[in-house]
């Protein structure tokens, strides 16, 4: 009898050592989900969206050359820039680029304000667009329409795996429709 409650004593102490563990692989299953998971969601975003992020900077450094070199925007193509760029097919395949201007009356109005304000030796830049956009295809393992773009009077980037944006603010880009 004795030997029998010694057995049972045993067996009650594995199943008890058992299901300790099991509990104890299960809350660090949850914590590893808890603190893994979105540091692992944010990796993803920014690998993801880093290929619309570099269509962006080239098409927005060709822009700034050829408005450098011109003076103007006059015969300029996004797809002539996306051509000279030499943008991979794989980025060509995934984004749609697309480029909002500023009218001339804007354009000229914003550079006689910054001139008003500045030192005769420094250097004034200002953007003749608004923004910058990759617009994500069907072929990108994005949702399709997800945008990442460049807001030219701010100096940014914006959009999926950069900040929390969805989209630009029309309002601001756009006052007057």
């Amino acid at each position: 009898m004795f030997s029998k409650q010694k057995r049972d004593a045993a067996q009650k102490s594995k199943k008890s050592k058992f299901w300790l563990i099991v509990i104890v692989v299960l809350v660090l299953l949850l914590m590893l989900a808890i603190f893994g998971l979105p540091r692992y969601n944010k990796y993803l975003m920014k690998g993801r969206s880093a290929n619309g992020k570099a269509g962006v900077e080239a098409i927005k450094t060709r822009v700034d050359e050829y408005w450098k070199t011109n003076g103007n925007m006059g015969g300029f193509s996004i797809e002539n820039a996306v051509a000279e760029t030499q943008l991979s097919n794989k980025i060509k395949k995934q984004w749609r680029f697309y480029i909002a201007w500023k009218s001339a009356q804007l354009y000229t109005t914003e550079m006689v304000d910054k001139l008003k304000n500045v030192n005769a030796n420094d250097y004034v830049f200002i953007a003749p667009y608004r923004v910058i956009m990759a617009v994500a295809t069907k072929e990108n393992p994005l949702r399709e329409g997800t945008k990442i773009w460049f807001e030219g009077d701010a100096n940014s980037f914006h959009g999926y795996g950069i900040d929390e944006k969805v989209e630009p603010d029309w309002g601001v880009l756009f006052p007057n429709p």
